[in-house]
């Protein structure tokens, strides 16, 4: 594909991306004019500041994604089970209280990766970030998905808004609206 210049990612994106191995995954059925949300395993690859996942072409989010490749990813690393100022910090890493704790939204857009040289080594990379999950990546009828990453929203424990897009990088915004 085409190479250019983009800012990099946020430190909080990176760091976010490369700790935790869990997202979710919002897609758009343009027929039914709803949305779709899946659990998904990915991989972060910072060489290129791509996200990798992969799915069976079975499914619905599949054949959403053919239609449509607009894409949102929720990653965060807030307690899960249990006290939320436990040190547990669901996804977080070693260090407990002494991370920061964020919820951050990526928009991009999610290609269906065709069979090839891209593909295997999406394949490869995934499979070796998440070895216990054969079944969800190696497979005649399972597709690799690449998400570039557009625009990312981090939002930290106190509801501190920082943006960041690919045109522009971060507009670092202390406690600004959504919109």
């Amino acid at each position: 594909g085409k190479k250019y210049l983009r800012p990099p990612f946020p430190p909080a994106v990176k760091d976010m991306l490369t700790r935790c191995r869990l997202a979710y995954l919002s897609t758009v059925d343009v027929d039914q004019s709803s949305s779709h949300l899946s659990l998904m395993r990915y991989t972060y690859i910072p060489e290129e500041e791509v996200i990798v996942m992969s799915t069976n072409t079975k499914t619905k989010k599949f054949t959403m994604l053919e239609k449509q490749t607009g894409v949102a990813l929720l990653v965060h690393d807030f307690a899960q089970f249990g006290d939320d100022d436990d040190n547990g910090g669901g996804n977080s890493g070693a260090g407990g209280g002494e991370q920061q704790t964020y919820s951050i939204t990526l928009n991009g857009m999610c290609h269906i990766v065709g069979t090839g040289p891209d593909a295997e080594r999406y394949r490869a990379a995934h499979l070796k970030a998440n070895p216990q999950y054969p079944q969800f990546i190696v497979g005649e009828d399972i597709a690799m998905l690449c998400v570039d990453v557009q625009q990312a929203r981090i939002c930290d424990i106190h509801d501190r808004v920082t943006k960041w897009n690919v045109n522009d990088g971060v507009e670092g915004s202390r406690g600004s609206k959504l919109s």
